[in-house]
């Protein structure tokens, strides 16, 4: 099956994937956004004279990111994260950047793929002018991985507060695993996340294809200005989600020592409370032969009271005084 998706800004004609597709659909006076995944690059490789280093790059996974400028095209490779459940998942997109057409290489379980999808069979953020219609789904592009990646550190975010509830709520063992898990997260993020500061102001800074022809120039300047902008609000909420993560662990630690406190504070009142009956057991158990308490017949009931009447006076001071 042809998972493709082809959009001609020209003449508004579609392509999904179906029989309709030919390998002579290209026109270099014709502008096109288009889709696939990996597995069909190949039937774009001849038309759009693709070189052989980026079709390979886009066939298999890596976590390299980079922007590399050709004749033809500029090449674009990027990682995004995504979370299923608890699970993080890096995934990348490939974006092949031309004068007149925009490929977007992903698998098709990509939230990207969903979106441009969308664009291309609904025809939408068209322009009359097709080069400002392809410039401006260019920045949409990166628009809706930028928001997307917001959307899902909020829900980490939320993830590491949850799990701060817990710990405040009651302190188990299994609570360390997953700060554990959320910190190597927050870490895999920032890794992640960093390499597109470097996009960003190679994009802004570079006379790069966005920026080459007047009738788009002002359009993508203020556009790209703002995703770089964006860029740098990502990297920054992902910082602080790793230092959000971070103090997961002074929180447990300081948990454990609360406990620790605690429990040393409840021994410390037991010894106090048990010392005066270690005394009185500690005189009982000498072994003179004269100790007028042996004969008398009301002395052991009355040492066991008197030996209750401590404890129980001394509960009661212990909780007076707010110590337990």
């Amino acid at each position: 099956m042809l998972i493709l998706h082809i959009l001609n800004l020209e003449t508004n004609e579609v392509i999904n994937g179906t029989k309709s597709f030919s390998r002579k659909f290209y026109k270099k006076d014709n502008s096109y956004l288009m889709l696939t995944t990996p597995k069909n690059l190949r039937l774009f490789k001849k038309p759009l004279d693709i070189d052989e280093v980026t079709f390979e790059e886009c066939l298999e996974f890596d976590e390299v990111i980079k922007l590399d400028l050709f004749d033809d095209y500029d090449f674009l490779s990027l990682n995004t994260f995504e979370l299923l459940g608890e699970k993080y998942e890096v995934k990348e997109v490939n974006i092949y950047l031309s004068e007149n057409f925009i490929l977007v290489v992903v698998d098709e379980d990509h939230f990207l793929y969903k979106f441009i999808k969308n664009i291309i069979t609904k025809k939408l953020h068209m322009e009359e002018n097709p080069t400002v219609s392809l410039f401006k789904i260019n920045y949409l592009i990166f628009n809706e991985i930028i928001v997307h990646e917001f959307e899902s550190l909020e829900k980490v975010e939320d993830m590491i507060l949850e799990i701060e509830d817990d710990i405040l709520d009651e302190k188990s063992d299994i609570q360390i695993t997953r700060i554990n898990d959320i910190r190597s997260m927050t870490r895999k993020i920032v890794k992640n996340t960093r390499p597109l500061l470097y996009i960003g102001d190679r994009i802004v800074k570079g006379n790069i294809r966005y920026l080459k022809y007047s009738d788009v120039k002002k359009f993508n300047l203020e556009n790209v200005q703002g995703i770089d902008f964006g860029i740098d609000k990502l990297y920054n909420f992902a910082i602080s989600t790793r230092e959000l993560a971070d103090k997961l662990l002074d929180i447990y630690s300081s948990r454990m020592a609360e406990e620790t406190n605690s429990l040393i504070t409840k021994l410390t009142v037991l010894t106090g409370i048990s010392a005066p009956l270690t005394i009185i057991t500690g005189i009982y158990g000498m072994n003179f032969k004269y100790m007028p308490e042996l004969n008398w017949v009301y002395g052991y009931p009355l040492i066991l009271l008197g030996m209750a009447g401590i404890v129980i006076v001394g509960i009661i001071i212990f909780k007076i005084k707010k110590i337990l």
